[in-house]
Parts: structure tokens; sequence; C-alpha cells
């Protein structure tokens, strides 16, 4: 059986390698190098295997992170929690997600709530209504491992055949006629 394959997407220096530093047992590091391309964790979990992706978030490497995206079983969406340009990033990111793999399930983490600012605006509880969502921060292992345990108790195991269906880009023309699904 293949591994099940989740893609860490996201902003740059937005906690996705921190993320999955926690959950190899690294200790805390906050100044992790960018990552550049793609990393890949393999581990497994209760006899399944997983692989997790940990993507770049700089423009440069986009192409290899959509690529990243190919054959995704789940697209976790990491944003700064901190950051006041949080919404402006998890739009940018949830329109490439819907773009290019529009099927595959998503799930939201809102990261380094040890440093978050405490409002809460409209746009993030729209998500929390609508999207699996959870807030953790590097800086405690144990609640990055909780999230994931979390994930794959209520998101993966339930759903772990997943029918694939092949999704292509649309093209301008094609928007105005309809959307497209080869399957």
């Amino acid at each position: 059986m293949e591994p099940f394959k989740i893609c860490l997407v996201g902003h740059s220096a937005s906690g996705k390698s921190s993320i999955l530093a926690a959950l190899q047992n690294k200790a805390f590091n906050p100044y992790i190098p960018q990552t550049i391309q793609s990393n890949c964790w393999k581990y497994t979990h209760q006899n399944r295997s997983f692989k997790i992706y940990d993507t770049s978030g700089l423009d440069k490497f986009q192409k290899s992170t959509i690529n990243c995206l190919k054959n995704s079983n789940l697209i976790i969406i990491c944003f700064d929690s901190s950051s006041k340009r949080a919404q402006i990033h998890v739009e940018q990111w949830l329109n490439i997600v819907r773009t290019y793999k529009s099927v595959t399930p998503i799930v939201f983490i809102g990261t380094k709530t040890d440093k978050a600012l405490k409002q809460q605006n409209e746009y993030m509880q729209r998500l929390r209504e609508r999207y699996p969502f959870y807030l953790t921060s590097a800086s405690n292992p144990q609640g990055v491992k909780d999230v994931f345990r979390n994930i794959e108790q209520n998101l993966i195991i339930p759903n772990l055949v997943v029918e694939r269906v092949q999704i292509r880009r649309r093209e301008d023309e094609e928007v105005k006629s309809g959307w497209f699904c080869f399957c």
C-alpha cells in the first residue's frame, strides 16, 4: 500500500519546517533555515505509512510546491497566526490549492501561537466553520503531535481510501464554458 501523502504548504516562514521538526522529535530551533523546494519525512504509525512533505513558501519555488501537491491525500495550509498578514497569506495559498488540487481535503494550522496576536477576525472564524482548523506552536512539540494525532484519527483513518480524480488547470476559455474533470 502506498504511503498516505501529506503536503505542508504556506507562506515562507509560516512554521512548516518547525512543525515537521517537532514531529521528528527534534529540538525547537527558532532559526531554522528556509526550505529549498521540499523536504520529505516518511514514518509509520499503527501499521500505516505516511509521507509528509515540507514545501517551500518562496515564490521562486512555487512550481516545485505545486508539483508536490500532485497525488497528495491531504493538504495542510500553515500560517503564522502572529502575522498581521495571515489572512492574505491564507487566501493566497487557498487559491493555489483550489486551482491545482481542488478535490483533496484541506486542513489549516495556525502556528506560532506562543507569540500570536490575540485577535480573532471574521475570516479566520469562517475558516474554522468550513475546514478542520488547528492552532499550535512548534515550541510545544506535544501540542504539534496532538494536532497530527487528531488529524489522523478524525480525517485520515475514516478516509484512508480516497478515489483519485485527474485534475488539470483551467484555462480562461474553459472557465467561461465550464470546469473540466477527466474521471
